[in-house]
């Protein structure tokens, strides 16, 4: 499975399972954060943040990211979507949820979507702004 096979299906997943209502996929514009999310969307006033992942090499290169170390970051939820068996949860960040992509995109460990409690993160909602004007700009 290529990084845009698991875009594509991240992209799916958030309108199709967590029936957002815009979602941007590997959108370039400037963020406060320097993030380029694989997949972001907008369900319910909240943002879903996903960082796709084809190797352990790429997880652990995501970890020295300002935004991964206490820096604004984007989204109020955030998932890594992997191809099965490529990340164990305990090596997730805090605050952040596993989705393993087979037939199916299914929750593997961490943190669960959930529209019934609050989301663990607060999110850089400048740079969201910032995001959907380019996107609209674009069109």
């Amino acid at each position: 499975m290529t990084h845009a096979d698991l875009v594509t299906r991240a992209g799916r997943w958030l309108r199709n399972t967590l029936h957002c209502r815009v979602v941007l996929t590997e959108l370039v514009a400037y963020t406060a954060s320097g993030e380029t999310p694989d997949a972001i969307g907008w369900v319910n006033g909240a943002s879903i943040m996903v960082e796709c992942k084809r190797s352990r090499s790429d997880f652990l290169a995501d970890r020295k990211k300002p935004a991964r170390r206490g820096g604004r970051a984007l989204g109020h939820w955030r998932f890594y979507v992997t191809p099965t068996g490529l990340l164990r949860p305990e090596e997730l960040p805090d605050g952040w949820g596993l989705y393993e992509v087979s037939r199916q995109v299914r929750h593997k460990g961490g943190v669960r979507h959930s529209n019934a409690r609050p989301a663990p993160f607060k999110s850089d909602r400048d740079s969201e702004v910032a995001m959907l004007v380019s996107a609209l700009a674009r069109k």
